[in-house]
């Protein structure tokens, strides 16, 4: 009879760590998405922000959602951004590009997703020539700003058109 009963103690276990692990990984992936949506802007002006940013996502991975693939490709140009080298400049925006890229191809009507490239289009030197998609993220995204549910992320997209509108950059 103990015995059954360690048996059933030891399946419960197994089965129970990996179950309660995942809910903590799901928990660490949702953190890292607000604290980045929070703080892509800073990923871009400052080093150690950006730095931090890639440690984070080289410990959670990106592979949990297109949204958290995208970012993480961000995270990747905003690195290149920083670089001193031209050369290792474009291999992080390469990259980074790249991650971005297939998180669009894997969500192609996420708002987020297409203001993300959006905005880092707009704010590349023209020299690097990405910017083929800016016609299109922006009627993607005033299309389904209406269906944006974070009224921060809403207000931050609704500022940035505004502001490049203004300024010609849109």
């Amino acid at each position: 009879m103990q015995a059954w009963c360690w048996r059933c103690l030891f399946v419960a276990i197994v089965v129970a760590v990996p179950a309660l692990s995942g809910r903590a990984s799901a928990q660490e992936e949702g953190g890292l998405l607000q604290d980045i949506r929070r703080e892509i802007g800073a990923v871009f002006a400052d080093e150690d922000v950006c730095d931090r940013y890639v440690e984070r996502f080289d410990r959670a991975g990106s592979s949990g959602s297109a949204l958290l693939l995208g970012y993480h490709g961000a995270v990747r140009m905003a690195r290149g951004r920083h670089a001193f080298d031209p050369l290792s400049r474009l291999v992080h925006f390469n990259g980074g590009k790249s991650m971005l890229e297939k998180a669009i191809a894997h969500d192609l009507t996420n708002a987020e997703l297409r203001f993300l490239r959006l905005s880092i289009q707009v704010n590349v030197p023209p020299i690097v020539g990405y910017d083929a998609n800016k016609t299109e993220d922006l009627a993607l995204v005033e299309r389904k700003l209406k269906d944006v549910k974070d009224p921060a992320l809403k207000d931050r997209i609704t500022r940035f058109i505004a502001t490049n509108r203004a300024n010609g950059k849109l």
